[in-house]
């Protein structure tokens, strides 16, 4: 049954206008995904590499994702967490051999020390570092440059036959193609990077164009009519959907996020739950139109977040734009990885091996002894968890940071990734207030706020800098006009973002 959002009457599914009160009923538009058959991103292979050469990273994901039994799974757009989670598995276990050696090394090594015996310190301190050369080894050249290269990656190369980790990666799986976002702590759209640019403004939805009368409309017309006109975006790889945000300390007595309140929260709701918040927004739980415009393979991904809101006076416009940069260069070292090791790339892992030798070894049997308490440890958290929520104490539902913003880098490493980021942005923003602007000229209101508005866009040069900001250069109008002091503030900040992306001076 199709609902009026007018009237609240039941209309049959293709109906076009409503049966009770006449208003038109803006039609269910499908959410446009990434065609299912598409390639891995290279932000999904990177995380793999960066679980499987940092062990701190690996124990992070395990830890804040696998074995988190009633969060939800955080939000990375164009990146799958599955094959992440099951190479953070597989490093772990590799990981712990390693920290076991050292571990039994330093305890000779402390034994020499006291005997004293110094042969024997100075043999466990080399096969120290034979240890963690051969596990940079394994990992670099055994998986990394193997099985993780461009033409050779499989996301479906790994598996589990654990039922509890199968379980979770079934949720974490469900999550990405769901529709609801559940956040933790302050910022609702997690996972989506540095928050660039926020508004909201009004727009006077009372005055008619000359020889119009203002009509009124809802927000769900509005919405799907934007929704259509952004369809066509044909700027790197698009996705557009309607999701739905609400903080995880909120939904403990929610039915429609929380069935259970010892269970994970619902990765998707129903569509007509979707659609209800848009009309009716509340205070914990709203409904955004997003746009995901993803280049250079998932290495750029801009999120846009698009709510609208009608008032008896007006139209209030919210839009935020988040930008990810790209994965660390520190984990982009699979695509400068030859198949076997040279000379010369074993002595640079061998001298970077000295380097490490000392927190390695510092940190093993703390390691050893974490993974031995590991299933106890796991075991009181989810006890401390179900007793906090059976014993009806607020407790958090919400994801925690995704992966894919831990391991981002601070700026561009490129500046076409830079301009790509500002032309997503600035594509985005003006198809968007052209739509406004033809819907409002199809129902009759005058545009003149709206052209002003695309005009400041169009004219106006948009530069997302390295610090995660937005700034505009100025306009100048008028025959010979000149915006001098502007432009060149403009050029020094594009420099300094150039130099700090390449690590010069």
């Amino acid at each position: 049954m199709k609902e009026c959002f007018s009237c609240g009457a039941g209309n049959r599914p293709g109906a076009t206008y409503c049966g009770t009160c006449g208003k038109p009923l803006p039609p269910v538009e499908a959410d446009v995904e990434p065609a299912a058959d598409s390639p891995p991103s290279d932000a999904t292979r990177y995380l793999c590499a960066a679980v499987q050469l940092n062990s701190q990273f690996a124990d992070h994901v395990v830890r804040d994702i696998l074995d988190e039994e009633f969060k939800a799974p955080p939000a990375s757009p164009d990146v799958d967490l599955v094959p992440v989670i099951l190479h953070a598995i597989a490093a772990r276990k590799r990981h712990l051999v390693r920290d076991v050696l050292l571990t039994l090394l330093l305890a000779s090594a402390v034994w020499g020390v006291y005997s004293p015996r110094y042969v024997v310190v100075l043999l466990a301190l080399a096969l120290c570092w034979v240890v963690v050369v051969g596990e940079t080894l394994v990992a670099t050249y055994g998986v990394v440059a193997n099985d993780l290269r461009p033409e050779r990656f499989d996301p479906k190369a790994l598996s589990s036959n654990d039922p509890e980790i199968t379980r979770r990666l079934e949720q974490v799986a469900t999550a990405r193609r769901g529709n609801v976002t559940v956040y933790s702590a302050y910022e609702p759209f997690v996972g989506s990077g540095v928050l660039v640019k926020a508004e909201s403004f009004t727009l006077n939805t009372k005055r008619a164009a000359e020889g119009r009368d203002a009509e009124s409309f809802t927000a769900l017309e509005i919405h799907d009519f934007v929704k259509r006109k952004l369809c066509d975006l044909r700027t790197g790889q698009v996705a557009l959907s309607d999701r739905v945000f609400v903080d995880g300390r909120d939904i403990r007595d929610d039915r429609r996020f929380l069935p259970d309140r010892l269970a994970v929260p619902k990765a998707k709701v129903d569509r007509s739950l979707v659609r209800s918040l848009i009309v009716e927004p509340e205070d914990r739980a709203r409904s955004y139109l997003t746009v995901q415009i993803s280049g250079w393979r998932g290495q750029v991904v801009v999120s846009t977040f698009l709510r609208f809101v009608v008032t008896p006076h007006g139209l209030v416009y919210e839009v935020t734009h988040c930008v990810l940069p790209p994965v660390r260069d520190e984990f982009q070292e699979v695509d400068r990885l030859l198949p076997e090791p040279t000379a010369r790339q074993a002595i640079r892992i061998g001298g970077r091996a000295v380097r490490r030798t000392p927190g390695h070894v510092v940190r093993a049997p703390f390691a050893v002894v974490a993974h031995l308490l590991g299933p106890v440890t796991a075991a009181r958290q989810r006890s401390r968890q179900r007793r906090e929520i059976v014993s009806s104490l607020r407790f958090d539902y919400g994801s925690a940071r995704s992966p894919r913003e831990t391991v981002s880098d601070r700026s561009f490493q490129r500046y076409f990734q830079q301009l790509d980021g500002a032309l997503y942005i600035k594509v985005i923003e003006e198809r968007m207030l052209q739509a406004v602007e033809q819907f409002f000229e199809a129902k009759g209101i005058d545009t003149a706020e709206l052209t002003q508005r695309q005009t400041v866009i169009q004219n106006n040069g948009v530069l997302v800098t390295t610090g995660g900001s937005i700034t505009a250069g100025s306009v100048a109008a008028g025959t010979g006009a000149r915006a001098t002091a502007a432009l060149r503030k403009a050029a020094k900040a594009a420099r300094q973002g150039v130099n700090e992306a390449t690590g010069r001076n």
